[in-house]
């Protein structure tokens, strides 16, 4: 029996030894927030948190040097909770990494936002998360005056044409 109980301590102990998980909180998101991970082998569960105060446009993309397989990185919101990574966060995406860095953009609107990033590196090896912010682009009042020009010379022709027959 105590043999049995040695053998699960030693693997989760070994299962701890061997991975990696941290909790980074970026506070409010500037305008490029930027992180590295490093590990020497096993698993990578991280987490990067941040809020905005306004709309706004988030491009990110994650990079990673050395063997990281089944790379990941994944965009939630926090919950009504406020913990992170519980069953009411809300997901907006989830992509792989390894290779050519590719960026992903969404539009999001004022609140808590976390990154979620997932790999298992079979030796040393390393990734950067980076995330950018740009306020979602907001109509000059030129904008709307030429929006209202314009349908006002479309409502003139449309009531000309019933007037001619």
């Amino acid at each position: 029996m105590k043999l049995k109980s040695i053998a699960a301590a030693s693997v989760v102990a070994l299962t701890a030894l061997s991975s990696q998980a941290a909790s980074t909180d970026w506070g409010q998101h500037d305008l490029l927030e930027s992180a590295l991970g490093l590990t020497a082998g096993g698993i990578i569960f991280d987490t990067f948190s941040f809020s905005l105060g306004a709309q706004a446009d988030i491009a990110s993309s994650v990079t990673s040097l050395g063997s990281i397989g089944a790379g990941t990185y994944s965009l939630f919101s926090v919950g009504s909770d406020g913990i992170v990574g519980t069953g009411d966060d809300i997901g907006f995406g989830a992509w792989t990494y390894g290779g050519a860095p590719t960026v992903h953009t969404l539009s999001l609107a004022a609140g808590n936002y976390y990154y979620s990033v997932f790999g298992v590196a079979s030796g040393a090896a390393a990734y950067s998360i980076n995330s950018a912010a740009a306020a979602a682009p907001v109509p000059e009042p030129e904008t709307y005056a030429l929006l209202g020009a314009g349908l006002g010379v479309i409502g003139f022709v449309v009531s000309r044409r019933r007037r001619e027959r």
